[in-house]
């Protein structure tokens, strides 16, 4: 039937659009850990990938959107397929936002605080990864609810870990004897990445709610 060969077309992007953000979060956290690292940027590639991955996500999810109003899956739960990956949309928009920051302001990163940067960021992708396997599980074989479930709250847990860093790290930065500016930049650099696993949490919320109105 033609509805069964436009849910496998929305399939096959979807399960793109997943992969593609994974790479924008993936290539992100490189650039940032580079960027920490040695505290500049001139890497134009890293420019050109993250922005062409972002670009692709987007691209992707405007196919899902058009298969979805030509007719694919029945029409109470395409609102919900489509607000759900709007959803994971933004999580790679949030790591593009990120980069660019980092890339055009040029930010400072004291080297006292680069390894609890640097736990940030690898539990940010640990985020992403129980989020895309959430996912992977909820649009694959049936009989999937417990591991949407499962990986939704490991999701929940990296979330509440990088809170907890991000919490104690602003005290530590806010403590010290630098100029008042240069803490609220660094804040601000800070909110940037943890705002990449604020909108993964989003998305992992927007799963569970999908998942629990499949219930039959």
């Amino acid at each position: 039937m033609l509805i069964f060969k436009k849910e496998k077309a929305v399939m096959k992007l979807i399960f793109g659009h997943i992969d593609k953000s994974a790479e924008c979060v993936q290539a992100t956290v490189d650039f940032l850990t580079a960027y920490i690292a040695d505290n500049h940027s001139d890497s134009m590639e890293a420019v050109q990938r993250v922005n062409s991955l972002e670009s692709e996500a987007d691209a992707l999810l405007r196919e899902i959107r058009d298969m979805l109003y030509s007719g694919a899956y029945l029409p109470q739960i395409r609102g919900d397929i489509y607000r759900l990956m709007s959803a994971i949309d933004g999580v790679s928009n949030k790591a593009e936002d990120c980069f660019d920051h980092f890339q055009y302001q040029f930010p400072e990163i004291p080297r006292e605080y680069a390894t609890d940067i640097d736990e940030i960021l690898d539990l940010t992708l640990e985020c992403f990864s129980a989020l895309q396997k959430g996912l992977k599980a909820y649009f694959g074989p049936k009989d999937k609810l417990e591991k949407v479930r499962k990986h939704g709250m490991r999701v929940s847990e990296f979330e509440s870990r990088i809170d907890k860093l991000e919490r104690e790290l602003t005290a530590r930065i806010f403590k010290t004897d630098m100029d008042k500016g240069e803490k609220l930049h660094l804040r601000r650099c800070l909110r940037k990445i943890t705002a990449i696993s604020d909108a993964t949490e989003d998305s992992a919320d927007q799963l569970q709610w999908v998942s629990v109105k499949s219930i039959v």
